[in-house]
């Protein structure tokens, strides 16, 4: 990943938020043939210190990722934040002067690392009962993975593969309009602020806490 020291996330607590308010990532693998990519839910293990050391989540088992996984390959799993278009017509600076052009905010985390696979029964059920619990926490009755009949569950375990990335790297970027000067970052938040993009409005709550 490359980003301007202005917007690089150094905070590891930060970064590790943002996956787990996204939880979906897109995993690419180094094949023989060219990378290969797989979109799939992840979650992230701690160690004792609360360092992030794994991700983990799974593909359908004849997937090829399933396979490129299985030899220890390297990997990147990318989890996406809000991005929104920016206008110039929001900078102060376009009043001034004119020398103004369209860019775009967001931020993202990249973790690297090598990638294994595992087929093991209890583990795998261990992951998708963790990753329904964490996805079903908002809802009024939440669904639980053993409300579907034991055979059935054991038929789907036996249908996916588990993949763990064993982080070696993250990184993460944060462009927020930090670059340009306090007038135009000013026009920025009160537009993303007032905008109908959902994800505007979120990266205004992001700007917010850069200037807090």
């Amino acid at each position: 990943m490359y980003a301007q020291p202005a917007f690089r996330m150094d905070d590891q607590a930060e970064m590790a938020a943002l996956i787990e308010a996204r939880h979906f990532a897109t995993l690419v693998v180094a094949g023989e043939n060219g990378p290969l990519a797989a979109h799939i839910p992840m979650i992230l293990n701690r160690d004792a210190a609360g360092k992030v050391v794994t991700l983990e989540g799974h593909v359908a088992r004849g997937n090829p990722v399933a396979a490129i996984a299985a030899t220890g390959a390297r990997a990147l799993a990318v989890f996406n934040g809000a991005d929104a278009y920016v206008t110039p017509s929001l900078y102060l600076s376009k009043r001034e002067h004119g020398k103004v052009v369209p860019t775009w905010n967001y931020m993202a985390v990249h973790v690297t690392g090598s990638i294994e696979a595992f087929n093991d029964a209890g583990a795998l059920l261990a992951q998708v009962s963790r990753i329904t619990d964490m996805m079903e926490q908002p809802a009024a009755v939440p669904w639980k993975v053993s409300d579907a009949p034991d055979d059935y569950v054991t038929k789907l375990l036996n249908a996916i593969t588990g993949l763990r990335l064993n982080v070696e790297r993250i990184k993460g970027i944060a462009k927020l309009s930090q670059n340009r000067p306090e007038g135009d970052r000013a026009g920025v938040l009160n537009g993303f602020l007032h905008s109908p993009d959902h994800a505007a409005r979120e990266l205004a709550a992001e700007i917010q806490k850069k200037v807090s």
